[in-house]
């Protein structure tokens, strides 16, 4: 197959289960029942917004999809007042070209002042961004994470602190944060009830997917070169408590997204992680006493396969926060018949026996039941009633009143540059 750009349209679920696509000419957001359309968004150009950034990617012989599994796999966005001016800002992370950070001026205008905050990166490969007040004194810093091939300088992951003047100084290093691997992004929450913000910082190995098989226990021995972290703020210096907390951080763990929130509503934040490729996800409940309990296994009866991304959000208003998750199902029939495979029934058995769980390729919505008369949290894949289990190649999900109707939608970012699914290399 020659070049081409594959991109389906992003789509947006009401909380009634109706769906409508985005059209790529119009590039609006469309919702409703489809018989009555409204326009929820609109779509300002460059030039109106001073917004000029565009991730580019140029493939070389030495750096492309062969060589480089998360290739087209794009780069973050993150909005906060940066300034404390009371307007959002607006972070973007380049892959093989800069990072750019825009200042909002108002009605919807914006000034790229990336060199001048302190914030160029040439070739510097980034990915997830996080804005957050690190050092809790009052100014959102900027967290990025770095990926891209192994070496170099800045390959490290990097935290930029607010100097409250409009620059930023790094200092990753010294607040442990300086992780080097195949950064993808982090989450920071207040873990263990001290008033601070913690962090999880989501990585994939470095090692080819090629190198590694299914096996049980894989999971338990923690990848020296990758893997996820768990990292305790104590007083402004992360302290890595991964293995002391029970948290997951070996060479299987192609972590593409996490999400937190109160599953259980005990009062402490909880930790999903969406897997990719053979690896199942992880549902960590929070223990209140440092450690975490990955329950997946026992509270989801069926994952996502290739499990891109999600949000835990109380969908249907019952009050007990769901699970959302993107995978890569095909929702044209042409393209699931020359895309889907299916596994022998044996080598399935044999993933089930190692411990990979049930998995399907499809988006999968875990709806919340609460407890069971035993106690025990409990949930239910419901995608498929919900109308939402097949989005194509997404990345994502979030979870949100968008028409503001009182009920919760979701939006799914999806496609990718190149169809590698059918050798579009």
């Amino acid at each position: 197959m020659g070049s081409q750009v594959y991109n389906r349209p992003a789509k947006l679920f009401s909380g009634a289960l109706t769906q409508c696509a985005l059209p790529i000419v119009s590039v609006c957001l469309v919702f409703g029942a489809c018989k009555h359309e409204t326009q929820l968004f609109e779509l300002l150009s460059p030039e109106r917004t001073g917004i000029t950034f565009a991730n580019d990617l140029v493939p070389a012989e030495t750096l492309n999809t062969y060589v480089f599994r998360n290739f087209y796999n794009g780069g973050g966005v993150a909005i906060g007042d940066l300034d404390n001016d009371g307007l959002a800002d607006i972070v973007l992370t380049g892959n093989q070209v800069s990072n750019r950070l825009y200042i909002n001026k108002g009605d919807f205008r914006f000034e790229d002042v990336t060199e001048s905050a302190g914030l160029y990166s040439a070739s510097v490969w980034t990915t997830g961004v996080s804005l957050v007040d690190i050092n809790s004194d009052g100014w959102l810093d900027i967290y990025l994470s770095k990926s891209g091939p192994p070496g170099g300088a800045r390959r490290h992951n990097e935290l930029f602190i607010n100097r409250q003047n409009g620059t930023f100084i790094e200092l990753a290093h010294e607040y442990g944060l300086a992780f080097q691997a195949l950064g993808i992004h982090a989450s920071f929450f207040d873990y263990d009830g001290d008033r601070d913000l913690d962090a999880y910082v989501l990585s994939n190995p470095v090692r080819s997917l090629d190198d590694l098989e299914p096996a049980p226990d894989l999971r338990q021995f923690p990848d020296p070169d990758g893997g996820n972290r768990l990292l305790r703020n104590d007083d402004s210096r992360f302290a890595d408590i991964t293995a002391a907390a029970n948290i997951y951080s070996s060479k299987i763990g192609f972590g593409l997204g996490v999400s937190t929130g109160d599953v259980n509503r005990d009062g402490w934040t909880d930790l999903y992680v969406s897997n990719d490729f053979f690896e199942r996800d992880y549902l960590y409940l929070n223990q209140q006493d440092g450690t975490f309990m990955e329950t997946g296994t026992r509270t989801i009866s069926t994952m996502s396969l290739s499990s891109m991304g999600g949000d835990i959000a109380d969908y249907n208003g019952d009050g007990w926060p769901d699970i959302f998750v993107s995978d890569m199902l095909p929702d044209l029939p042409w393209r699931y018949q020359s895309r889907i495979a299916f596994p022998s029934w044996s080598d399935y058995a044999s993933s089930l026996m190692d411990g990979y769980h049930h998995q399907a390729t499809r988006n999968t919505l875990q709806l919340n039941r609460g407890r069971s008369p035993e106690g025990n949290l409990q949930f239910s894949e419901v995608s498929r009633i919900a109308g939402l289990e097949s989005t194509d190649w997404s990345w994502g999900g979030l979870i949100a009143d968008f028409d503001l109707d009182g009920r919760r939608d979701i939006f799914v970012p999806n496609g990718i540059f190149k169809d590698l699914l059918d050798q579009d290399f």
